[in-house]
């Protein structure tokens, strides 16, 4: 017989978290994003959402990614820009060259001739994902100063997948294989 599984109430849900005041005290994960001139702003809010899912240490805004506060941004990101660390830079160079200084491996996710397989790569930690916007992709700056690329493969008709889908799909394999490497 096939057991059913138990359901939690959002009520049951929320009762392991942390206030507010705590959460901003958490140790995060060695794990930054870098949005690359995103202009979709519901994209923007989404990604906010899952750096605070995955505990990032902090999401970078570059070139004419959409800032908070905004409607749109709110509502994919379920208030995550209210308590997520971010800063915004005009150049995405002023983002990326100070984490690559400092040991930080830049990693775009980006389809190209050069790219790998998401799937193939291992990280050394900490790391700083590059995605760019679904029309342009990561830019020629942003490719330049990247230590690797990866892409996930595409099998059907489209030769993407939305910008926060994919980046969720990346950050969850890079949590998953800095878990398996510590054990």
């Amino acid at each position: 017989m096939t057991e059913i599984p138990i359901q939690l109430s959002k009520g049951a849900l929320r009762e392991g978290r942390h206030d507010r005041h705590a959460f901003a005290d958490m140790p995060r994960n060695p794990v930054y994003i870098a949005m690359d001139s995103l202009t979709c702003s519901h994209n923007v809010g989404c990604i906010f959402r899952m750096a605070d899912a995955v505990l990032a240490k902090k999401l970078l805004l570059c070139g004419d990614t959409r800032l908070p506060p905004g409607k749109r941004i709110s509502k994919g990101s379920r208030g995550a820009e209210k308590w997520v660390p971010w800063e915004h830079h005009e150049q995405i160079a002023d983002a990326l060259i100070p984490l690559k200084e400092s040991g930080v491996q830049i990693i775009s996710l980006e389809l190209c001739d050069s790219s790998v397989d998401y799937a193939e790569m291992s990280y050394a930690s900490p790391v700083c994902f590059v995605v760019g916007a679904e029309h342009s992709g990561v830019s020629p700056e942003a490719l330049a100063l990247s230590d690797h690329t990866i892409h996930l493969p595409m099998l059907g008709m489209s030769n993407s997948l939305n910008v926060s889908t994919a980046t969720s799909v990346i950050l969850y394999d890079f949590l998953e294989k800095i878990e398996r490497s510590t054990r």
